[in-house]
């Protein structure tokens, strides 16, 4: 059969379409086979073109198949970084005694389709429809150490406005203050949030199935938002928001930022999150974030009269050393309420400690189990009937002091600095504790403080005080230069050293 090429393609169709002509007519003309103008003339087929034809599949292909099949289909619940891939398969083959490449195994499973990407629907939203959330961990220097940060990221899909908060950890109290700070930021709440299946709000199930925990329930109720959750390995239900972790490392994350605490690096990210919506625009649209967002936030639902208090509230045991225990940390209390039970307000930052509705004390959450909040000032009942315990008291030696009075321990070179902190501690008692302070820190501007040295820069005080105070009719009194006790301190220290050496 002769090779056709376009144009006598061409001539065979007209002529047996347009002018008539039969099969042997057409051959004789253009000198071409009768077969040839028998398939071309129909147009059932075109030059170039190959016939689809079918390989019979060998025993062993339609065996490795079958194997390949059960191999997957066992795998399938693992973890999304555990699934299996084309590699380990041919291993898992190889190990049952089957001989055949690699090459051949991972054709055979792209033949069977087993690797195919996830199929996935676009998605559009109206102004003030949606917010997605999402977490992410990032890493940044606080207060010098390199520290590990829960980002918790939302973005309103409709113009891409974004914000994320910072946390140290992912707990409910963390989830429910994030959504709080981020419907402040935007200064109002969508129709719709739209999570993955997260714990903090999710109590079983999944997608439309899931039944939501309580605690979520009243935020859902209090903005007045309805909580959507996406089904298992759906994460394209909330696209906009799956890319934003990245987004947040980069513009708030890269380089490492160096701050003190996590209010200075909250200050930092959102920031970022404001330049980001104020100068970017997104590929894809003609309008610029910022553009988007303003129009957005004219959709947005009002925040309520006040926000919702994200604490979670627990009940705590007081221990015989003064302590109630979350989450493997000790938090102190004053010794009237040992063996009572307590609740405990766990916020993100704080640990608040009620007992019969009356706040006892407040405390910086510790950030790690080892991070015990003791507050000396509990024990100094026990530590007065006990001082042969003042040496090795934690509280004294680790505990939760103003810098003062941690410079204080640091700087006192006497074998009973520990005895003397206390006797300063229990100065507290008389004093204003800023008077106090301030005392300390002239001690320790001294280089070599004590508990003497505390006292005599209280005298100093208050006679300074008594004397502007003196009124007598007719005299002017004139306060003595106070630089004079600062010399003999010095002289004082100085003599010390000499002795010392």
């Amino acid at each position: 059969m002769a090779i056709v090429d376009t144009d006598t393609y061409r001539f065979i169709r007209r002529l047996y379409t347009v002018e008539g002509l039969s099969q042997r007519q057409i051959a004789k003309q253009l000198g071409v086979s009768r077969p040839t103008v028998k398939k071309y003339c129909e147009g059932s087929c075109m030059p170039g073109g190959r016939k689809e034809y079918q390989i019979d599949k060998s025993p062993l292909r339609m065996t490795l198949e079958t194997e390949i099949i059960r191999i997957v289909n066992e795998n399938k619940d693992a973890p999304k970084k555990q699934k299996l891939n084309a590699k380990v398969i041919w291993e898992m083959l190889s190990d049952s005694g089957y001989t055949v490449g690699e090459s051949t195994i991972r054709k055979y499973i792209q033949e069977l389709r087993i690797d195919k990407p996830e199929i996935f629907v676009p998605l559009e939203f109206e102004p003030g429809e949606a917010m997605e959330f999402d977490w992410g961990d990032v890493y940044a220097y606080i207060k010098k150490v390199k520290t590990r940060v829960s980002v918790f990221c939302a973005v309103l899909p409709y113009s891409y406005g974004i914000f994320s908060a910072v946390f140290p950890d992912k707990t409910s109290s963390s989830f429910f203050m994030g959504h709080v700070m981020a419907f402040e930021y935007f200064g109002g709440v969508p129709l719709r949030c739209i999570y993955d299946n997260l714990k903090s709000a999710v109590l079983e199930g999944s997608g439309k199935d899931a039944i939501k925990q309580e605690k979520f329930k009243k935020l859902e109720a209090h903005y007045a938002f309805e909580g959507i959750f996406c089904n298992v390995a759906s994460g394209w239900e909330k696209g906009a928001v799956e890319n934003l972790v990245s987004i947040i490392r980069k513009i708030a994350f890269t380089p490492m930022p160096w701050v003190e605490s996590y209010q200075e690096l909250q200050e930092h990210v959102t920031r970022k999150c404001v330049q980001y919506c104020m100068t970017h625009r997104i590929k894809t649209r003609t309008r610029t974030i910022k553009d988007m967002l303003d129009e957005e936030k004219s959709f947005l639902l009002p925040l309520p009269a006040y926000p919702l208090d994200p604490a979670e509230e627990v009940k705590a045991n007081v221990y015989p050393d003064l302590t109630v225990r979350v989450g493997g940390v000790k938090y102190s209390v004053p010794p009237e309420f040992v063996g009572m039970t307590v609740t405990v307000k766990v916020s993100p930052f704080n640990i608040d400690i009620y007992h019969l509705g009356k706040l006892v004390w407040q405390h910086k959450k510790g950030m790690h189990q080892s991070d015990h909040q003791y507050i000396p000032e509990h024990y100094l009942e026990i530590l007065q009937r006990k001082p042969r315990a003042i040496k090795n008291a934690v509280p004294i030696n680790k505990g939760v002091m103003p810098p003062e009075l941690v410079d204080f321990l640091k700087l006192c070179k006497e074998w009973d600095k520990n005895v003397q902190l206390v006797n300063i501690l229990l100065l507290a008692k008389k004093l204003e504790p800023d008077t106090l302070l301030w005392a300390v820190r002239q001690a320790n501007l001294t280089g070599s403080p004590s508990y003497d040295r505390v006292c005599l820069y209280l005298e100093i005080l208050e006679k300074k005080s008594e004397l502007s105070n003196l009124q007598v009719e007719g005299v002017k009194v004139k306060p003595a230069d106070l630089k004079q006790y600062d010399k003999l301190i010095e002289r004082s220290q100085k003599q010390d050293e000499k002795a010392d050496s």
